[in-house]
Formats: C-alpha cells, sequence, structure tokens
C-alpha cells in the first residue's frame, strides 16, 4: 500500500512557517553590520525595506512557481522541471551539504551559546551536547507527525512575536526623545550614500530575509496548496517585513547609528538600556526561542526536499519511504540531522556558512529564471496556465530579482573568493557523479 503525505497545514500553519523559516538570530545582531555602512537613520529604514521589497518579489514568484507545481520538494521541483534533473539535484546536494546543514550546526550552536552564557553554564563540552541534543529532539518531533512539528512551530512562533512585540513596548514605553535624527531632506539622506554602499548594507539585510522558499517544501502536507501555498509566501514574508521595519526603528529610537554599529549584541543593549539586566535576560530568552524556532522549520522543510530527491531515483531510495504511522520522511529527517550534526562535531560549520550566501543565491537567481522559462514555454504552447497567481511586474520584477542575486554571486567571488571557489568545486563534482550516474543506469 502507498503510503502518502497528511495535509494537516492550513493557511495559519505554512504562514508561520514562512515567517518562522525567515525570522531567526540575524534581525537581533545584523542591524549593527547594517548601521556599519550607512549611518544616516532614515537611509538605515530604506536599505531594510528595500531588502524587504526583493524579499517580497521573492516570495511572489516562489508564490507562483508553487501554484504551478504544488508538489513535495519545492524549489528541487522548479529547478528539476525548468532546467534539467540534474540543476535540481545540484540543488538538492547544496542545500543537504551547505545551505542547510550549515545553518543547523551553527544556530544549534548559537542556542546553546545564549544558554550557557545567560541561563547555565554549559561549559565547553556541555556547548556542542546541548545544540546536538536541540537538534535530536526537533528532529524526533517531527518524525513523529506533521501535526506535533506543526503545534511545535506554531508555539514557537507566536512566541516569537509575542516576545518582539514586547521588546518594542519596552523600546517605545521608555519615554523621552528618540536617541536618533530622523531627517527627512534628501540631501541629507543620501549626502554620504553610495550604491557601493547600499549593496554592502543589503547583503547582512538579504541574510536576514533569506528563508521565504522554506514552505514550498511541505506542499505535500498543505490542504489545498495551489491556493494557500502561495498566500502563505506572500503574508510570511509581508509579517516578517512589519516585525524587521518597527524594530529597525526601535533600535533608532533608543540608539544613535553610531551606537547601533558598536554593539556586539544590538537587542540585548537596546533591552539593557530601557529595561535594565532583566531586559537583557529578556532578550537572551527570546534569541534562545528564535533559534529554536529557526531549526524546527528548516528540519521539517528541509527533509520533504531529501525525500522528493530520493523519489526521483537521485538519493538513497529509503529516503523516499513514508513512516506508515506517522506519514513522515523519517530516514530523510535522521539523515539531515546527521549531517548537520557531524559538521557541528567537526567544528567545519563555520567554515561552511561563508558558502551560504553563494549556494543560496545562485539557486534564487536559477529558480527565478525557471519562471521566466516556464512562463516562456506557456506562451508557446499557447495553453493555458489556469488560475495561479501571477508575479506583479513581471517580466521587469522577476528580473530584477535576478539581477539582484547574480550581484550577491558575483559579490561572494569578491568578499569570499575560497569559500566561493570551493564551493563551486562542491557542485561541479557533485554534477560529475550526477552525470557519471546517470550514464552507468543507462547502461545496466
Amino acid at each position: 500500500m502507498t503510503v502518502e503525505f497528511r495535509r494537516e497545514l492550513g493557511l495559519f500553519d505554512s504562514v508561520v512557517v514562512v515567517a518562522g523559516g525567515i525570522v531567526g538570530v540575524g534581525i537581533f545582531a545584523n542591524p549593527s553590520n547594517v548601521a556599519r555602512v550607512v549611518d544616516q537613520p532614515v537611509l538605515i529604514l530604506l536599505v531594510w525595506a528595500l531588502g524587504g521589497a526583493v524579499a517580497l518579489i521573492g516570495a511572489f514568484v516562489w508564490a507562483e512557481l508553487a501554484s504551478r507545481f504544488p508538489h513535495v520538494g519545492g524549489q528541487y521541483v522548479y529547478l528539476q522541471r525548468a532546467y534539467h534533473p540534474v540543476v535540481g539535484f545540484l540543488y538538492g546536494i547544496a542545500l543537504l551539504f551547505i545551505i542547510n546543514g550549515g545553518s543547523l550546526a551553527a544556530v544549534s550552536i548559537l542556542f546553546a551559546s545564549y544558554v550557557d552564557r545567560t541561563f547555565a553554564g554549559l561549559g565547553p563540552i556541555g556547548i556542542p551536547l546541548a545544540a546536538a541534543a536541540a537538534l535530536v529532539i526537533l528532529t524526533a518531533v517531527n518524525a513523529a507527525g506533521v501535526q506535533a512539528g506543526k503545534i511545535t512551530n506554531n508555539l514557537l512562533m507566536s512566541t516569537k512575536v509575542l516576545g518582539i512585540v514586547a521588546l518594542l513596548a519596552l523600546a517605545f514605553g521608555a519615554g523621552g526623545a528618540p536617541a536618533s535624527r530622523f531627517v527627512l531632506s534628501p540631501a541629507a539622506v543620501f549626502e554620504q550614500a553610495s550604491i557601493h554602499a547600499i549593496l554592502t548594507a543589503l547583503v547582512p539585510i538579504l541574510f536576514a530575509y533569506g528563508g521565504w522558499q522554506s514552505c514550498a517544501s511541505i506542499a505535500g502536507e498543505i490542504k489545498d496548496p495551489a491556493r494557500n501555498l502561495p498566500r502563505a509566501n506572500v503574508l510570511g514574508v509581508m509579517l516578517v517585513i512589519v516585525l524587521y521595519l518597527s524594530l529597525n526603528f526601535a533600535y533608532l529610537w533608543v540608539m544613535t547609528p553610531a551606537e547601533m554599529a558598536r554593539s556586539p549584541a544590538l537587542a540585548a543593549d537596546l533591552a539593557r538600556a530601557v529595561g535594565g539586566e532583566a531586559g537583557s535576560r529578556f532578550v537572551a530568552l527570546l534569541i534562545v526561542v528564535s533559534s529554536l524556532g529557526f531549526l524546527a522549520v528548516v528540519i521539517l522543510t528541509g527533509a520533504r526536499l531529501v525525500y522528493a530527491m530520493a523519489a526521483d531515483g537521485l538519493f538513497f531510495a529509503r529516503g523516499a519511504q513514508l513512516h506508515p504511522r506517522f506519514k513522515t520522511p523519517v530516514f530523510a529527517l535522521w539523515f539531515q540531522t546527521v549531517v548537520s550534526l557531524v559538521l557541528l562535531a567537526t567544528n567545519t560549520f563555520d567554515q561552511l556558512l561563508s558558502y551560504v550566501v553563494f549556494a543560496d543565491w545562485l539557486f534564487f537567481g536559477l529558480t527565478a529564471g525557471a519562471l521566466v522559462i516556464v512562463r516562456r514555454g506557456e506562451r508557446q504552447s499557447g495553453r493555458a496556465a489556469g488560475e495561479i497567481a501571477r508575479v506583479p511586474g513581471h517580466p521587469a520584477t522577476t528580473f530584477l530579482f535576478i539581477g539582484v542575486a547574480a550581484g550577491v554571486v558575483a559579490n561572494s567571488f569578491v568578499t569570499y573568493p575560497r569559500q566561493s571557489v570551493t564551493g563551486s568545486a562542491i557542485l561541479a563534482i557533485a554534477g560529475a557523479f550526477f552525470v557519471v550516474s546517470a550514464h552507468t543506469r543507462r547502461r545496466q
């Protein structure tokens, strides 16, 4: 008997997956990096809004592709349908061993480090053990069924949003005049700005906004995915834009751009300024919860892409099997966690994280290009697409997104040349493996 996924995720659950995959720890630290590059308060808000606009275009692109291909695997499916199976395979390899593997290892360490620093002394041995325990427990929760994973994700995301709202209330409820001067004159805002400065500032911003693609991987567990998945993508990103702009406004209300730039722990410093040490501990707890929420979403969605690859014969056959009772890809879930644990144990995750920007945005650009290819094929065939979500302003907005992706990838070779070349080598080796394997299968 064929075992199929359970469609138990509604629109709200899907929005939580999208927003939870974006809101991790970046918004609590990355604004410092942005303030080091641009120092005008209004310009800081503008570049965060610009990053949100890029993310929203990405959400619309993924929404249209999701409405056309509402299948398990998301971005992997879009790439192998539009180009060639090898492109989807390379994305799957990059996601498993570079993007998700490194992110899961690094964020789990960050979670354990905050626990050690603020709540319980774990020590040098306890930190990696706690990080590993977080990965194992969250994997076990997701393996026990999508219902358990849904409850966990919804609880963690709700706690994150309430925590951010509480932080905003602390910042704006303290009274007094704002620390920063919000000058609206274009001449003052852009006086010291340049295209290079804005693009440099966008790098940490785009890191913080990354994750809108996560929900597409679980299309097989979403009710009416052709309708709910596109809506979840757009609504999730819009929620995050509101949260991010509000938090940046709060940072600038309590601190000057120069103080933001000097802060090694921005959110904690903001909370300490308006709430003392209790406020600082509150932010530490918020970051712990945000880390766990991010881990839960990545574990849930990443395993579905491994499942899709295995179903196409591009991964271990067991990866395409669902648990007969829980209806979850148990092997794929635990394989993904083992990869992350290996990176965690060998401390290679910090190096792999430098590859994430290169690999992520390379395939973001290719995926947006997939929409162009699909649309062109639709016009040439004369077939109507039916009721699908359309990207506003296509093709201009889609090509704008592709241009941003190309710029980020090109910049990664300048900023991280060794990591980008190594990432390219990993993909080249994986591509050669695909070609040899395909040739072997044809001869058998």
